[in-house]
């Protein structure tokens, strides 16, 4: 059986010492979020748990947060008239501002099951490709990863291309889901490991933050049962990504409300921005759309999007579209829309601006709407809210240099008057 080993005050050297020890096989070290796997039986696995310094427990399998998938739109069906097309209200607020926003600067991780990148909407977006898995090639058999992929960065180009939210981002293909959708706390761990690893190679090459192969999010719609444990592994990986290597990650909620406490890790986790869903078009919140509190009290979800009936590519045809439903496909519009923020700052400040959403969210009540019935502060069906979207473009007049995200509160009070842009 695979095993994690989480240090508890021991380097992954001595670590990796003990399990050797006590006859670990298959070892596999996340060395930058300091975890390991291996292979062991029982005995000897509660063998090692009692050596101090040391937490060993079996690896849980993972699965997509969204397992609901609407039809197959025909080939060649126009989407529009049944589904939401994403690119359609997008576009429109990136063609506020002259040139129009793309997104361009931003490079999400998408920690899922691969990616069909051959798509039209897909070509030249995928920078890097990563499999933590034991299934051949990068590719997406499964079905969910090309979808999340296109509603951060597909597009086709052209007026009335298809695309998602922005289109000008870079893509980071990590593959920790098998061809059955199936992968375990060990694969989506390493692809964390493997992310970070990938930040830290730029920082030392003094990449600039917007350089393509400078990870700036992981998107992760992906989850499994929130046990409670502060120590497990996947809350460690996604902390050490957000605090040592300066990536935000932007996780599923999950989709198993409307029952309380149904929170999925590792949106469950406090660091991690948690995504919710609601109806598309409206502010009313997907019943299935999983509520907090976490196991251990946390207020969660932190924000809410558009998770119904959604246009996505399809992983069957390089000219195919799907609709999904799902949390899984609310995230990643949260992940694409840093990119256009951050495109806006740069502009107003200079390149050295950034934007995390992790800093944003301390001002989330001034940027989120959410139905006048819901309660003013955070909440465990809403969240913050739905943050709201529209044009910036002429609030913000030739500003002094902001290089810090607590100086950009009036910027955000700003997008807070925005209302949201509804269904075309």
């Amino acid at each position: 059986m695979r095993y994690s080993v989480i240090s508890k005050g021991l380097s992954l050297s001595q670590m990796e010492t003990e399990v050797l020890k006590a006859g670990g096989k298959s070892v596999k070290k996340a060395a930058l979020v300091d975890e390991l796997f291996c292979e062991l039986d029982e005995p000897s696995a509660e063998k090692l748990s009692t050596i101090p310094g040391l937490k060993v427990r079996p690896v849980r399998v993972i699965t997509p947060t969204s397992l609901i998938a609407d039809p197959v739109l025909p080939v060649g069906m126009p989407a529009a008239q049944q589904i939401m097309t994403v690119s359609d209200v997008f576009q429109t607020m990136r063609s506020y501002f002259m040139p129009p926003l793309s997104g361009m600067g931003l490079t999400v991780a998408v920690l899922d099951s691969g990616i069909r990148k051959t798509h039209e909407s897909l070509k030249r977006k995928i920078v890097y490709e990563f499999n933590a898995t034991e299934a051949p090639g990068h590719d997406d058999i499964y079905g969910h990863g090309t979808g999340v992929a296109y509603l951060i960065a597909g597009g086709t180009g052209g007026v009335n291309g298809r695309g998602g939210v922005s289109p000008g981002a870079s893509i980071i293909n990590i593959k920790v889901l098998d061809d059955e959708g199936i992968g375990t706390e060990e694969t989506v761990v390493m692809g964390i490991d493997k992310v970070c690893q990938l930040a830290q190679d730029a920082r030392e090459a003094g990449r600039w933050p917007t350089d393509e192969m400078y990870p700036n999010i992981i998107n992760v719609s992906i989850g499994a049962e929130d046990t409670g444990e502060v120590d497990d592994p996947m809350r460690i990986a996604c902390r050490k990504a957000i605090e040592d290597y300066g990536i935000d990650v932007i996780a599923a909620a999950g989709n198993a409300g409307p029952r309380r406490t149904t929170m999925m890790l590792p949106a469950a986790e406090p660091e991690v921005i948690a995504v919710g869903g609601v109806i598309t078009g409206d502010l009313q919140i997907w019943e299935r759309s999983s509520r907090g509190p976490t196991v251990l009290g946390d207020t969660k979800p932190d924000f809410v999007f558009w998770a119904t009936s959604l246009e996505v590519a399809s992983h069957r045809g390089d000219d195919r579209y799907d609709e999904k439903s799902g949390t899984s496909f609310a995230a990643p519009m949260v992940s694409g829309l840093a990119g256009l923020l951050w495109e806006t700052g740069r502009r107003s400040y200079g390149e050295a601006w950034t934007f995390r959403w992790t800093r944003a969210r301390e001002f989330a009540p001034f940027f989120s709407i959410k139905p006048a019935d819901a309660p003013m502060m955070k909440g465990n069906t809403y969240g913050y809210g739905m943050p709201a979207m529209g044009t910036m473009v002429g609030m913000i007049d030739r500003p002094e240099p902001v290089f810090d995200v607590t100086r950009m509160l009036p910027m955000i009070m700003m997008m807070g008057m925005i209302g949201v842009i509804g269904r075309r």
